[in-house]
């Protein structure tokens, strides 16, 4: 289960009342609006509460007796039973995912029945290409509670450069290139929409921080190439353009130092597996002089808990 638009279509409810409460458009002409809308948003609040705290049987009770929810890719989930075992399965494979969710419209069909249309997105993004959430939802007020009894779902893609940046993936995650006395450390997440990778880095010496920056990495879609934009500590802007030459990844830099200077290289990227490649860096000009190669060094991830 993506759970992509589903948690989005209950999570929505706080931030959706907000949004129209004051919309006279929205009171109709039922003079209990007001009061069903603060109820609307109370449970919405619950659910909140209820998945905080992972709490699948809460989150079933939320939904009428025989309501449905059907998925992006038509799964049906008939009854609390069926919705309460995919919940269950969503908290058991899943960690730290939080939903934004952008609502359009909320329109009472009946005085007890309300439509709520909108989209919504997942942070962090699940894994493959980016998607963003298109939902509709009914609640029926009964008993007193506005329970959720129709839940459909869409997926909407979303301009993205993913296609083109899907082959770095493997840098994503936290690294390390450590000896007796430094150490760099590199982390690098998805963007927004993967429309870029960032990176971050820190050069530590001695137990001191010596150097420290930002890298996106991204696509330059008139060169039709992928391209870094590099920023570090001491001032300095860097723009590289990478290619692929097998497990190889090859980065020719160009850089202008915080006094002025340009400097170029060539930095090789050579994957070895899942968990380490090896980095090193050629044809190094600082001003009008050459430096020396930097040899091959080995990177290798960490694990989250362990990265500084």
């Amino acid at each position: 289960m993506r759970l992509t638009v589903t948690l989005a279509t209950l999570v929505f409810i706080s931030g959706i009342v907000n949004a129209f409460c004051e919309d006279p458009s929205v009171a109709q002409s039922s003079s209990d609006s007001s009061a069903d809308l603060k109820a609307i948003q109370a449970a919405g609040q619950a659910f909140i509460k209820a998945f905080n705290h992972r709490d699948a049987d809460a989150i079933a009770t939320m939904w009428d007796e025989d309501g449905d929810y059907i998925d992006e890719t038509g799964t049906v989930y008939s009854g609390r039973e069926a919705i309460k075992n995919e919940f269950e399965r969503y908290f058991h494979n899943s960690y730290g995912r939080k939903v934004q969710v952008h609502p359009k419209s909320i329109r009472f069909i009946q005085p007890d029945v309300v439509l709520i249309d909108g989209t919504s997105e997942v942070d962090p993004p699940p894994p493959g290409k980016p998607v963003m959430g298109r939902f509709s939802a009914i609640r029926v007020k009964k008993d007193g509670k506005w329970l959720l009894t129709s839940v459909r779902e869409s997926a909407v893609e979303v301009p993205s450069n993913y296609e083109h940046l899907k082959h770095l993936e493997w840098m994503l995650g936290e690294w390390v290139d450590k000896d007796e006395s430094s150490s760099i450390y590199t982390s690098a997440v998805w963007s927004k929409n993967k429309n870029f990778i960032i990176r971050k880095f820190k050069v530590n010496l001695n137990g001191r921080i010596v150097l420290s920056g930002s890298q996106r990495v991204g696509w330059d879609p008139i060169r039709k190439q992928i391209k870094s934009w590099t920023f570090d500590s001491d001032g300095g802007v860097a723009e590289g353009y990478w290619s692929q030459k097998g497990n190889q990844w090859i980065v020719r830099k160009s850089s202008v130092l915080q006094d002025g200077r340009h400097a170029s290289a060539t930095n090789i990227y050579t994957i070895i597996n899942d968990d380490s490649f090896l980095w090193e860096s050629k044809n190094r000009i600082v001003g009008q002089e050459h430096e020396p190669d930097i040899e091959q060094v080995k990177v290798v991830r960490l694990p989250p808990a362990i990265a500084p």
